[in-house]
């Protein structure tokens, strides 16, 4: 099997990934952080439903992980890599509050 890798990438260029609605957008975080704030699209990936979603997502989509710091995200991005998924970036600094652009 070919072993793609992630990608780094800044919020900013993330904002085209953020505002598409066929991107699937995984936050990482804990519950609480998820639900107090979370960028509109994003789907709160756990150890929980981590299979369950995995399964549902089409290997071929463009897929964004993010986390508190950009750190956590890097793990999980490359293992969705291994699992096949072919266009995976990790958000560099990772989360922050701020509103995409329309």
């Amino acid at each position: 099997m070919e072993n793609n890798n992630f990608e780094m990438i800044s919020f900013e260029d993330a904002e085209g990934i953020l505002k598409d609605k066929n991107s699937s957008i995984f936050d990482i975080r804990d519950e609480v952080s998820y639900n107090d704030s979370h960028y509109s699209n994003a789907i709160h990936l756990t150890n929980e439903n981590f299979s369950k979603i995995v399964e549902q997502t089409d290997r071929e989509k463009t897929i964004l992980v993010y986390c508190y710091k950009g750190i956590s995200s890097q793990n999980v991005a490359q293992h969705l890599c291994n699992l096949g998924f072919k266009n995976v970036y990790s958000l560099n600094g990772g989360y922050k509050d701020r509103t995409v652009k329309q």
